[in-house]
């Protein structure tokens, strides 16, 4: 069994943008934790298969995080994953585990 991680932070602006591909059968995600880690009051919506839109879809305020894992029980998303922020510069933690 081959796994990967991924931990990286990413500046998300006011445009969207990919945080996380979507994964294939050879190296499918097992688990990702997103935090929003801006230290200016950025608030950063994530979009699941969907481009990102401000307050549509998971809201993450200052210190705020989704994650999506088999720990759940169940199969995470396998689908892309995008984010905006609600002004400049916010930072989104990411930590990724992928693997067969």
């Amino acid at each position: 069994m081959v796994e990967f991680n991924r931990n990286v932070k990413q500046t998300i602006g006011t445009i969207p943008s990919v945080v996380s591909v979507e994964r294939n059968s050879f190296a499918p995600r097992k688990s990702i934790i997103l935090t929003n880690t801006s230290i200016g009051g950025q608030v950063i919506t994530l979009g699941i298969d969907d481009e990102a839109a401000n307050g549509e879809g998971i809201v993450l305020y200052a210190g705020g995080n989704w994650q999506d894992s088999t720990e759940s029980g169940y199969k995470p998303t396998q689908k892309q994953i995008t984010a905006i922020s609600s002004a400049a510069d916010g930072v989104l933690s990411i930590q990724e585990r992928m693997g067969d």
